[in-house]
């Protein structure tokens, strides 16, 4: 692994586990305790190195267009630093993995495996455990923890806009409610995890008699009352709450020639705006990041 050697000095003895590059010659490196991010010489500065130690009291993560901002708060101080949006995955995975196991929430053997971000819902899969975190930081004091060794059943509860992951954990079942389009993802990772924990090949190798009988009594159900956590998306609003609406037939309205002319032209130009502004906002976008760039530069004597 290439260290520069501005960062071999900040590293106290400590080994780099994870080196993730954010483009050009910048980089994160994570070591056991803390996060170094090396901006490499820049238009107006020197090479640098930022030290965020692991034993913060929250983590919080904002996704912008193209940048993403770690914000690292501690007792008394706090720090950020910003990575590419397409490197964010990549270098929270190992920041998060030193702050669990700073913070004694995971063993020093314990390896993050992913993590998932969904609004206000954060899970983070280890080779041992599932996290639930519930609000608006990656990290703090708020959160649920599912060891694997009491875990005997995974499953799934398939709704219209969720999904729900129903983990069975000392006999009882818990649920976390997904975004469906994201829920392969989690239950993939959830369920190598689990496999991976037992050293078994499938999920029935983990149920029991008991759990099969109680899953067969119950049947499926999308109630999610006791996962404890706010809705990441509304419930779709049953029929009782929605009389029948009348509906006119095909042809009770007969559109124009014209009008349907006139109606195409519209869309082709709201069309063009909509490019329009996206182009702009892009350039916008471009000089947003030069000028911070700029000044974080001139910040650091540069």
């Amino acid at each position: 692994m290439d260290v520069p050697p501005l960062v071999t000095e900040r590293l106290d003895g400590e080994n780099v586990r994870t080196r993730v590059d954010l483009g050009g010659e910048d980089a994160v490196f994570v070591t056991p305790t803390r996060t170094l991010v090396y901006r490499a010489e820049g238009l107006l500065s020197d090479e640098s190195v930022s030290a965020y130690p692991h034993d913060v009291e929250r983590i919080d993560v904002t996704s912008g267009r193209r940048k993403t901002t770690v914000e690292l708060t501690y007792v008394d101080t706090a720090g950020k630093f910003t990575v590419p949006d397409e490197r964010t995955d990549d270098v929270l995975v190992p920041l998060l993995e030193g702050v669990l196991t700073a913070t004694g929430v995971t063993d020093r053997t314990e390896t993050v495996r992913r993590a998932f971000r969904f609004s206000e819902l954060t899970l983070v899969v280890t080779d041992a455990r599932l996290l639930k975190h519930v609000g608006g930081a990656v990290w703090d004091d708020d959160y649920e923890s599912f060891p694997f060794s009491a875990v005997t059943d995974l499953d799934t509860e398939a709704g219209e806009v969720a999904t729900g992951l129903v983990i069975t954990v000392d006999g009882r079942p818990q649920r976390v409610k997904l975004p469906s389009d994201e829920a392969d993802a989690v239950v993939h990772a959830v369920e190598s995890a689990l496999l991976a924990y037992h050293d078994v090949d499938a999920l029935p190798d983990l149920r029991d008699d008991e759990d099969v009988a109680d899953k067969g009594s119950k049947g499926g159900t999308n109630n999610f009352d006791d996962a404890g956590i706010d809705p990441l998306v509304d419930e779709p609003d049953t029929e009782e709450n929605h009389p029948a609406i009348d509906r006119v037939t095909d042809n009770a309205v007969e559109e124009s020639t014209d009008d349907r002319g006139n109606r195409e032209e519209l869309i082709e130009r709201i069309e063009a705006l909509e490019a329009a502004v996206e182009r702009q906002n892009d350039l916008l976008e471009q000089q947003r990041e030069t000028i911070e760039t700029l000044v974080d530069e001139l910040r650091r004597g540069r």
